[in-house]
Parts: structure tokens; sequence; C-alpha cells
């Protein structure tokens, strides 16, 4: 059964389309960039958003056989958790779980252990034929750890949404994500974040839904 929208929430996307206007994106990429908008009151976002091919058609696909979602920070999997389980019961997990407590600060981060640490134990553990959707919205060490892996030839993520914000390492992360064979959705720029990435998840587990 499709979980109905709030009221003012339909009220401010039509509003958002509104202003808008024809953007030339297909109705899941619509939606996507909507919701963006939406949690962030950011209407530039839009200019920064890329889409590898089929990105979005191949992560729905994902989602309906049981991929499950990796966020890189406990906020994203608080902000995506209740979409999970309204729509498609989906299981979301954070990466620091398998990070240590404490790590040498000069050398690495809790995020990329983390990364490392959960992508190697998924391998062993579960069937990847969906292999994870992995969400960046903070750490781009953790983005750079995976994309190490797959250079390494580990398995490639459903998608990776690879929206880390701020301004050290995030610009090169991203690049590095947008000229790789992975599929994606990112945002180009020192801009991003838990909540916008978590809002696009959670526009895919919609469109999943119905």
């Amino acid at each position: 059964m499709k979980t109905p929208e709030h009221p003012i929430f339909i009220e401010s996307i039509q509003y958002i389309r509104s202003q808008l206007g024809f953007t030339g994106l297909d109705k899941v990429q619509q939606t996507i960039v909507e919701r963006i908008i939406h949690s962030s009151g950011d209407f530039g976002l839009r200019s920064c958003l890329r889409f590898s091919p089929s990105a979005c058609e191949d992560a729905i696909t994902a989602l309906k056989k049981g991929a499950k979602v990796l966020t890189d920070t406990y906020m994203a999997e608080a902000a995506i958790s209740p979409m999970a389980k309204r729509t498609l019961n989906t299981d979301v997990q954070c990466i620091l779980s398998m990070a240590p407590k404490s790590i040498d600060s000069t050398l690495t981060t809790r995020s990329a252990i983390g990364m490392r640490n959960m992508w190697l134990d998924y391998e062993k553990k579960e069937n990847l034929s969906n292999t994870p959707l992995v969400v960046i919205g903070s750490a781009p060490t953790a983005l750079n750890a995976l994309l190490d892996l797959i250079e390494e030839g580990h398995r490639i993520p459903s998608l990776i949404i690879g929206m880390p914000v701020g301004f050290i390492g995030v610009s090169e992360s991203k690049n590095r994500l947008l000229n790789s064979n992975c599929p994606f959705i990112l945002l180009e720029g020192s801009r991003g974040g838990a909540s916008i990435a978590a809002a696009v998840v959670n526009a895919l587990l919609r469109v999943a839904e119905n």
C-alpha cells in the first residue's frame, strides 16, 4: 500500500515545481531534485546534481530485490530508517558501527576504516547479487575508501550517493566518483550533507514502493 504524503509536504513540492519550471529530467530524477530542494531549501542544488546513466532505475531494481543501504553517519541512518521501514522494510546500517573507537587520526579516519570493514564483511557474509546502496553525506574519506576497494577488484555498489559536505578533500572525492565506473548520484562542489543524501534515498524508496 502506498504511504500517504503529508499535505504540507505536497504543497511544498507543488511550490518547488512552480519555481523550477521545465528541467528536462525524467520522472525519478525530477522527484529526487524536488526532495533535495525540499530538504535543503536551496534551489541552487539543481545545477550541481549529476546522475550516471540508469543510476536511478538500477538502484530501484536493487531496492525491490532487497538491497541494503549503508550510510556514513548515524544522522543519515536515522533520516532514512523511518522511510525504509514504511516502504520496503529495507535494512539500513551505518558504517561507523564497524569502526574502532579510537584511531591515529593523523593516518586515517573512523569513517574510512568503517567503510572498508563493512564492505569486506558484506562480501564475506552476504549474497551480493544486489550489492548495497552506499550513502555518503559527510565523509569524503569513506567515499575514497570505497573507491579504493573497487579499484582493488571488490564489488561495485548498486548505487553510490556521493554528497559529502565541506572543503577538504570533498570536491576531489566527488570528481573521483564522477570519473569512475560506478553508478552514482552526486552533488558537485562543496555542498551536500546527511539530510540531502538521505532525501535521495527516501525518494528512491518511495518510487520503489510504488
